[in-house]
C-alpha cells in the first residue's frame, strides 16, 4: 500500500514537474513573441494585421496560450491558476497587437469622428452635456492625459481597458454564482473569445457601443453580487448590499459610454426584478399555503432600487438629447414601415449577402467565419436554459445560484429578443448587430456555466488522452473565433488601421485647399478626415466616385458629382491605404488594383499630381472646358 502511494506521489511529482516546465516555456515563447513584434514595426499599411505581424510572434501566441490551457486542465490550484494567467496574457498581448506594431492609430470609419469629437471635448469646444455618449472620450482624454501619450492613442487604451474588463469580470460574474475554480477557467476561455466582436456593427475600433458593451460584465458582476447576498454588510438593511452603494455610478457610467447598451441593460435588469418578485411572490404564497409540508424561501435580493435609478438616469439624460427623439422616430418609422409592406428586414444582412454574391463567396462561409464560434456557445446556452428552466426551476422549488442566473438570462430573452428583432428592419437594420454583440455577453455567461456543468457531470470519467484532445479543440475553437476578432481579408475586410501618412496628407490638403474646389476620394469619400482633424469643409465638396467613375481616366475627368460649385476641377486622393483596403481588404468588390495603377502611371494634360508625401497622393483634375455629362 505505501509502495502504491510513494509511486503515485513520484508520478505525480513528475507531473507537477512537467507543468512547471511547460508554463515557463510558455512565459518564455510569449516573452520573445512579444519583442520580435515590438522590434519590427508596421512600416506602413497592410490590409491584415495578422499578415503583417512576424511569424515568431503567432507562434510565441500559441505556444503560451496552448500551454496555458493545457496546464489549467491538468493542474492543480496554483498551477492551473498560473496556466490560466498565461493564456489571459497572451489574450492581453493579442489585445495590444496595434500598439506592439506601432501602429500610429487603429481605427477608421467611426473612430476617426470620435478622434475628432474627443479633440474637441479636451480643448472645451463643447461641453460634457453636449455629447450623447461622452464616457468613452472622456475615459480617453483621462488615460491619454495621465499617460502622457498623444489623444488617439488614448482612444486605444480606451478600447483596451474595456477589453480587460471583459476579460476580468465574465469570469467574476461566473464565479458570483457558480464559486468553483474550474467554472472560472472556464469563464476566462470564454472571455478570451471576445464573442462581442463582430466587425459588423461592433469594431476594435474606438466605438462607443463596443466599449459599453465589454464594460458591461462589470455591471453584471455588481448585479449578481447584490441578488446573490454576495457582499453582505452588517451595517447596512437587509434589502442593500455593498455593491448596491455603487451600482448607481456603474449604471450611470452605462448611460454615459453609450445610451442603446443602457436601454439594453435596463430591459434586462427589469426582467430579473420582474422574475424575482414573481418567484418571491410564489415562494411566500406556497409557504403560506403549506402545501408540500416544507418550508420554502427565496433568498434572492431584487433590483428594485438598480432598476429604479437606471430608468431615473438614463430618461434625465436622453431627453436632453435630439438623438434620442431621432432614434425613436427611425425606429417607429422602421417597424411600421416593415409591418405594412413586409420589407426591409434585415436590409443590411441583405448589403452583405449581396457583396458575398458579387465576390462568389457562399453567404453560408461568411455566416460561419464571423459567428461560427458564438452560434456553437448560442446553442450550449440555450440547451442550458431548456434544462434549467424547463427541468424544474420555475415548477416547484427555487434553484441555486447558477440555477437562478440562468433562469434569469433565460426569461431576458423573452424582453431583450423583440426589441433587437424591431431593430432588425428599416434604416436600423445595422443596430441589431450592436445588440446581438451585447447578447453574446450574456449567451457567453450561460456558455461558461453549461461548459462547467458538463464537466463537473463527464470530466473525471476522462482519460488523459481525452483531456489532451480537450485542449487540441480548445486551441481551435479560440482561433477560429481571434482570427475573425480583428478585420482582414480573411472577413473580406480591411485592416482599421491609418497610418501617419493620412493623417499628415489630408492635413496638408485641407490646409492649402483652394476655394471652392472639391476633393474626390474612393468608397466614403474624405469626411471622416474632416472629422478627425476638426477641418470645416463642406459636404458639397467631398466627393466619392463609385466604381464606373473610378474605372478609367476618362470617366475622372468627366466625373462631377454635383453642381454645386462651380470650380472647373477638383482634388483626388489616391493613396497606399486605400489601394490596401481595396484591392486586398475588399478582394476588389468595387475597386481594381489596375485602377490605381492607371491613375498613378497616367501622362495626360488634365491630370497633374500636386502632393504626395510616398503613401498620400493629391492630384488636381483639370475639368476647364469641358461639358458636363454626368447629367
Amino acid at each position: 500500500m505505501s509502495a502504491t502511494r510513494t509511486g503515485w506521489s513520484q508520478s505525480r511529482a513528475v507531473s507537477d514537474d512537467a507543468l512547471r516546465l511547460a508554463l515557463v516555456v510558455g512565459y518564455l515563447a510569449l516573452a520573445a513573441g512579444v519583442v520580435v513584434a515590438r522590434v519590427n514595426p508596421s512600416p506602413g499599411y497592410d490590409a491584415s494585421i495578422y499578415a503583417s505581424t512576424p511569424f515568431v510572434y503567432w507562434a510565441g501566441f500559441g505556444l503560451a496560450v496552448a500551454l496555458g490551457l493545457g496546464v489549467a486542465v491538468f493542474g492543480r490550484r496554483v498551477t492551473r491558476a498560473l496556466g490560466v494567467a498565461l493564456a489571459g496574457l497572451a489574450m492581453l498581448t493579442f489585445l495590444g497587437l496595434p500598439f506592439l506594431r506601432g501602429t500610429y492609430f487603429y481605427g477608421s470609419g467611426d473612430a476617426l469622428t470620435h478622434l475628432g469629437l474627443a479633440k474637441s471635448l479636451l480643448r472645451t469646444d463643447f461641453a460634457f452635456m453636449d455629447l450623447i455618449y461622452p464616457g468613452g472620450h472622456s475615459l480617453a482624454i483621462f488615460l491619454s492625459e495621465a499617460m502622457g501619450v498623444p489623444l488617439r492613442h488614448g482612444l486605444m487604451y480606451a478600447m483596451m481597458t474595456a477589453s480587460v474588463v471583459s476579460l476580468v469580470f465574465v469570469p467574476l460574474a461566473v464565479w458570483a454564482v457558480v464559486p468553483d475554480g474550474r467554472a472560472v477557467g472556464l469563464a476566462v476561455f470564454t472571455a478570451m473569445l471576445m464573442l462581442p466582436m463582430n466587425n459588423i456593427s461592433t469594431h476594435p475600433g474606438f466605438h462607443s457601443y463596443t466599449l459599453t458593451t465589454l464594460y458591461f460584465p462589470f455591471v453584471l458582476y455588481l448585479t449578481f453580487k447584490h441578488i446573490t447576498r454576495g457582499a453582505e454588510d452588517e451595517t447596512l438593511p437587509e434589502w442593500a448590499s455593498a455593491v448596491s452603494l455603487v451600482a448607481p455610478i456603474a449604471l450611470g457610467a452605462t448611460v454615459f459610454y453609450h445610451p442603446q447598451v443602457a436601454i439594453d441593460v435596463l430591459i434586462l435588469l427589469f426582467t430579473v426584478f420582474a422574475v424575482g418578485y414573481v418567484l418571491r411572490r410564489r415562494t411566500e404564497t406556497a409557504g403560506a399555503a403549506g402545501a408540500t409540508g416544507t418550508t420554502r424561501t427565496f433568498d434572492h435580493r431584487l433590483l428594485t432600487g438598480q432598476v429604479l435609478a437606471l430608468a431615473v438616469i438614463f430618461t434625465a439624460w436622453a431627453v436632453q438629447h435630439q438623438q434620442t427623439f431621432i432614434f425613436a422616430e427611425n425606429l417607429t418609422n422602421s417597424v411600421t414601415g416593415f409591418l405594412q409592406t413586409g420589407e426591409g428586414a434585415g436590409q443590411i444582412a441583405q448589403d452583405r449577402g449581396k457583396s458575398a454574391d458579387s465576390l462568389n463567396i457562399s453567404l453560408e462561409v461568411l455566416f460561419v467565419k464571423l459567428f461560427g464560434i458564438s452560434f456553437l456557445y448560442t446553442l450550449l446556452a440555450g440547451g442550458l436554459v431548456l434544462k434549467e428552466v424547463l427541468g424544474g426551476v420555475l415548477r416547484d422549488r427555487s434553484g441555486d445560484d447558477s440555477e437562478m442566473a440562468v433562469t434569469y438570462i433565460g426569461f431576458s430573452a423573452l424582453t431583450l429578443g423583440p426589441f433587437f428583432a424591431a431593430q432588425f428592419v428599416g434604416n436600423v437594420s445595422s443596430y441589431f448587430f450592436r445588440h446581438l454583440g451585447f447578447a453574446m455577453v450574456l449567451i457567453g455567461v450561460l456558455g461558461a456555466i453549461a461548459l462547467y456543468k458538463a464537466v463537473t457531470e463527464y470530466g473525471s470519467a476522462l482519460s488523459g488522452g481525452a483531456r489532451v484532445a480537450s485542449v487540441l479543440l480548445a486551441v481551435l475553437v479560440l482561433t477560429g473565433s481571434l482570427v475573425a476578432f480583428y478585420p482582414s481579408p480573411y472577413i473580406y475586410l480591411p485592416s482599421s488601421e491609418t497610418p501617419e501618412s493620412q493623417f499628415v496628407g489630408y492635413d496638408a490638403t485641407f490646409k492649402h485647399q483652394a476655394e471652392e474646389v472639391p476633393v474626390a476620394k474612393v468608397r466614403i469619400g474624405a469626411s471622416r478626415f474632416t472629422d478627425a482633424l476638426t477641418t470645416t469643409v463642406p459636404g458639397r465638396l467631398l466627393w466619392s466616385p463609385n466604381k464606373t467613375e473610378f474605372d478609367s481616366i476618362e470617366n475622372l475627368t468627366k466625373y462631377r458629382e454635383n453642381e454645386r460649385t462651380d470650380h472647373p476641377g477638383y482634388y483626388l486622393v489616391v493613396s497606399e491605404r486605400d489601394k490596401g483596403r481595396e484591392v486586398k481588404g475588399f478582394h476588389g468588390i468595387r475597386y481594381q488594383r489596375e485602377d490605381f495603377r492607371e491613375i498613378d502611371g497616367a501622362v495626360t494634360p488634365r491630370l497633374s499630381r500636386v502632393q504626395t508625401n510616398g503613401d498620400y497622393r493629391l492630384y488636381y483634375v483639370d475639368q476647364e472646358g469641358l461639358v458636363n455629362t454626368t447629367d
